[in-house]
């Protein structure tokens, strides 16, 4: 499912995908992937989700490696191509909603299926939070790259604290 995933994804992005203005892009695709690397970096020893592969070898490493740099990148690119800039609020908090429903579909299927396990106190009531915060974030970075990385910060000091998550 993870391979049909990234192919489904590559396909819109390619075919949907503002690739004209691409560069644009990069600095938020960029900062999307070293989100996923960190969270792979400090949860490595309590995961809070992982992904069971289904055509590649039983790793979640190499699956993650696929979302990392293909799902994310692709759904980012997606997701700003379309983005209603320069419309109201309204618009652009619907818009925002239509990807974490449409997130929340897909990883649902994920769940049922076995190719996701959510562990160490992390439940699938947390993905709308989750979701809503990862687009707005995309969304913020594109125009507030700085002010990104300060509310990263804060946010990855929370969520190591109330999972109780400890670096060493």
């Amino acid at each position: 499912m993870h391979a049909l995933l990234a192919v489904v994804l590559i396909s819109m992005a390619l075919w949907k995908g503002d690739w004209r203005h691409w560069q644009k892009y990069m600095t938020t695709i960029y900062y999307v992937s070293v989100c996923n690397l960190l969270y792979n970096v400090l949860c490595k020893d309590h995961m809070l989700w992982v992904h069971h592969p289904d055509l590649i070898p039983d790793s979640h490493t190499m699956v993650d490696l696929i979302y990392t740099f293909i799902i994310l990148p692709a759904i980012t690119l997606l997701f700003l191509s379309h983005y209603p800039f320069k419309k109201e609020i309204g618009k652009q908090v619907r818009y925002i909603l239509f990807w974490v429903v449409g997130s929340l579909m897909v990883e649902f299927l994920f769940h049922k299926m076995n190719r996701i396990i959510l562990q160490n106190g992390y439940r699938y009531w947390m993905e709308p939070f989750f979701y809503t915060v990862m687009y707005s974030m995309i969304r913020l970075h594109y125009s507030r790259p700085f002010l990104t990385y300060g509310i990263s910060i804060v946010i990855i000091v929370f969520l190591l604290r109330y999972f109780h998550i400890s670096i060493e």
